[in-house]
C-alpha cells in the first residue's frame, strides 16, 4: 500500500497543504497494520521544505525510524517557478537539502536491510520481470510488493523461470534494497 505522505511535521504538513496531521497518520498506520497481514508499506517524503527546521527534520527521522516502512522514497523539495512555495519564505540551503536526504536514505537504507533479512530461510512468491542470458540464466523478478524499476529486486539463477510468471523462490541472501534465492517451485 503505497501512502504518499510526504512528511510527518504538522507545521510542514500545514505548509504543504496536506490535509491531514501527524496524529492521524500513526493511527491509520497501525490501523493498517493490525488489519492486514504482511502489508508491505511504502511512502515518499520531501525534505527541505520551506521552513523545514532541524527540529521537523529529527520529527521525520524519528517518524520513520519508529514506524519502519517497508519501501520508502525520498526527494528534495525543488523550489519551481510558478508554485505556491516557490515564493515561501525561510527555503533551504541545497548543501542542508542534500544532508537531510542523505541522512534520511541512510536510515532507511538500515532499515531495509533489518527487514529483507527477516525473509531470510522463507518461501516468497515472485513475479518474473526479465530473464538475463548467461550460464545458469539470471531470473529478475519482484515480490507484491515491489513496484517495477522502483523497489527491490528478487535475483534467481535459474534455467526454468519464464516472465510474466510466479514462482516460489526461498530466499538464500538479503541485500539493502534486493533478495536473491532459489526456486523452491514453479
Amino acid at each position: 500500500m503505497d501512502l504518499p505522505l510526504q512528511h510527518i511535521s504538522d507545521k510542514i504538513l500545514k505548509r504543504m497543504n496536506r490535509p491531514i496531521k501527524k496524529s492521524y497518520v500513526i493511527s491509520l498506520i497501525n490501523k493498517l497494520r493490525d488489519k492486514i497481514l504482511n502489508l508491505t508499506l511504502r511512502t515518499t517524503f520531501i525534505v527541505g521544505f520551506p521552513g523545514e527546521t532541524d527540529k521537523d527534520f529529527e520529527e521525520l527521522l524519528n517518524f520513520v525510524k519508529e514506524f519502519r516502512f517497508e519501501r520508502l522514497g525520498a526527494f528534495i523539495f525543488s523550489q519551481e517557478e510558478g508554485t505556491p512555495a516557490y515564493n515561501f519564505p525561510q527555503q533551504i540551503p541545497m548543501r542542508i537539502k542534500k544532508e537531510r536526504l542523505k541522512e534520511l536514505m541512510l536510515t532507511q537504507q538500515s532499515i531495509s536491510e533489518e527487514i529483507n533479512s527477516s525473509h531470510l530461510g522463507k518461501e516468497i512468491e515472485v513475479l518474473i520481470d526479465e530473464i538475463k542470458s548467461g550460464k545458469p540464466k539470471i531470473a529478475i523478478g519482484r515480490t507484491k510488493g515491489d513496484a517495477p524499476e522502483i523497489d527491490g529486486k528478487v535475483i534467481i539463477r535459474t534455467d526454468k523461470a519464464k516472465v510474466g510468471k510466479f514462482i516460489k523462490v526461498k530466499v538464500t541472501e538479503a541485500f539493502e534494497y534486493d533478495l536473491a534465492g532459489e526456486i523452491s517451485k514453479l
